[in-house]
């Protein structure tokens, strides 16, 4: 397959979503929340970069893949799904983000991912290419995305250092600092963050 349409190629239909479990008292609005908002990232954050003008014929983009072309070498970009887990919960705090892939790895995960008979356990070395809010700067810490099975979005791994977004993967966030972080991102800009989109479901 040629590497320059792997974005559409890479196209989902189905996204598994674990069972809520999660439920609270919202402070923001007094509501009652049921379950963890994952918030996705729309495109890595090198689209930014690219004029609006011409962002139509340079950057082929879905809800899974990117591919950013017009330049010397394609750059190639996939989404994973980042867990938090939340201590003393079953379900994680998930944030959709997007790594830059090497043209090899891009090229074999577009072959694993319609694949349905594809065993977990395949990865892929990425940096993270989004600013994930609440956090020290993320851009850039080095990660590895871990395929599943299908039809699963494949999970990120960061690189076990010190950086706050790492240790709360390794070590997890307490069930009150989820619901802080839900309730900021709910109710920032009238339900999205400004970086970040959160998918129905």
């Amino acid at each position: 397959m040629n590497p320059c349409s792997l974005a559409g190629a890479l196209a989902r239909t189905k996204l598994l979503c674990m069972a809520a479990t999660v439920e609270y008292l919202c402070s923001c609005c007094g509501d009652v929340h049921r379950g963890l908002p994952a918030w996705h990232f729309d495109a890595p954050v090198q689209v930014a970069a690219i004029p609006v003008a011409e962002r139509t014929e340079r950057v082929e983009l879905t809800t899974d893949a990117c591919v950013i072309g017009g330049i010397d070498q394609p750059q190639f970009y996939a989404k994973g799904l980042l867990e938090i887990p939340v201590i003393g919960e079953n379900e994680p705090f998930v944030w959709g983000i997007w790594l830059s892939l090497s043209e090899d790895s891009m090229l074999r995960y577009g072959e694993l991912f319609e694949d349905h008979q594809r065993d977990a356990g395949e990865s892929f070395f990425g940096w993270v290419c989004n600013s994930i809010p609440g956090y020290p700067e993320t851009q850039l810490l080095k990660a590895r995305l871990h395929v599943r099975t299908y039809p699963q979005r494949p999970w990120i791994e960061l690189e076990p250092t010190e950086h706050r977004l790492a240790l709360d993967q390794r070590r997890g966030i307490t069930r009150e600092h989820a619901i802080s972080l839900a309730e900021r991102l709910l109710h920032a800009g009238q339900g999205r963050s400004p970086s970040a989109s959160r998918p129905a479901g």
